[in-house]
């Protein structure tokens, strides 16, 4: 039986750093070492920072009145993502991904990259899923989707 959720994918803004600051606090010690690649605890100020734009863009996912989702594009095209634990493997992530290099594409950048940990498989699964280059050595895994940029 699959479960077809009702979720909204958005531009972040302001007003919902509140409620990423509850998504990331929702993370395990782990993910949050997964996104950060340290034990790092998500400030005020850095929820704020998430959904202000400036240099970067930020896309929320939405299920009812809570943030289950974010995803975050660098002007250098690097970007990162995170998806509530009770809502993965449900193609969110990619979902995502495919949204920021549609914003990529718009905004005429020649590519789209990350960096993980070689234990963020669910990462590393989008990316060869999305036709990205999968570069592994024992401490990084980076991931480069050239785009059309003229």
């Amino acid at each position: 039986m699959s479960l077809e959720l009702q979720v909204n994918y958005r531009k972040a803004e302001e007003k919902d750093w509140k409620k990423v600051l509850e998504l990331y606090n929702c993370l395990s010690a782990e993910d949050l070492y997964l996104r950060f690649f340290s034990y790092h605890k998500l400030s005020e100020e850095e929820a704020k920072k998430i959904v202000s734009g400036g240099d970067h863009y930020t896309i929320i996912v939405e299920l009812g009145d809570k943030i289950i989702g974010e995803g975050t594009i660098y002007t250098d095209g690097e970007f990162a993502l995170v998806v509530h634990p009770d809502y993965r493997r449900l193609g969110i992530g990619t979902e995502i991904v495919k949204r920021l290099i549609e914003v990529a594409k718009e905004k005429k950048f020649c590519g789209v990259k990350f960096y993980t940990l070689p234990d963020n498989y669910p990462m590393i699964r989008i990316g060869k899923k999305l036709g990205f280059t999968i570069t592994e050595d024992s401490d990084e895994v980076f991931g480069y989707l050239k785009l059309n940029c003229n």
